[in-house]
């Protein structure tokens, strides 16, 4: 759904310390999504070792099902696999909209706890899903899935002439 183009390369290093600079605020741990993680294994499993390294939590999403990542037998996906702690496989299907369950986008995407960490009957996932709006130097976005009345309330106001 995302090109391939237009990002940003940063060394493994600068991104690990960007995330030691965020533990000063409290995060228990990163999540690697789309474009597709698995479409840079190598470099997304080095930067899950180096996390859970310092102790933090990793989630993944991904487009594939679990199944056909351990069909693959690409020894880069299994090293991120192993350095996972929350996997959501699946594609994201825009007509299976997912309010209920956390950070899920649709309903045919399934979470999968590969270590002890976290589990199922954690009450993380008892909230419903949730939106994020941030304002960064004048720029609006928006992540998450609003309620359909909440839409309308976002409308810029008309300025006259």
């Amino acid at each position: 759904m995302l090109p391939f183009v237009g990002a940003e390369q940063m060394r493994l290093e600068e991104v690990v310390a960007d995330v030691v600079a965020a533990m000063a605020h409290g995060i228990e741990g990163i999540t690697l999504l789309g474009g597709e993680p698995m479409a840079h294994a190598q470099g997304a499993a080095a930067f899950a070792r180096r996390v859970r390294a310092l102790g933090l939590s990793v989630m993944v999403f991904t487009g594939f099902t679990f199944d056909e990542l351990q069909a693959r037998r690409d020894p880069h996906i299994d090293d991120l696999l192993g350095h996972t702690d929350i996997l959501v496989d699946g594609p994201y299907d825009r007509e299976l909209p997912d309010t209920q369950r956390r950070w899920i986008g649709s309903t045919n995407q399934r979470i999968l706890f590969l270590t002890e960490r976290y589990s199922a009957d954690d009450p993380c996932w008892r909230r419903p899903n949730t939106l994020e709006i941030r304002l960064v130097a004048g720029e609006v976005t928006l992540n998450g899935f609003p309620t359909a009345g909440a839409l309308g309330s976002w409308k810029p106001a008309r300025r006259e002439p």
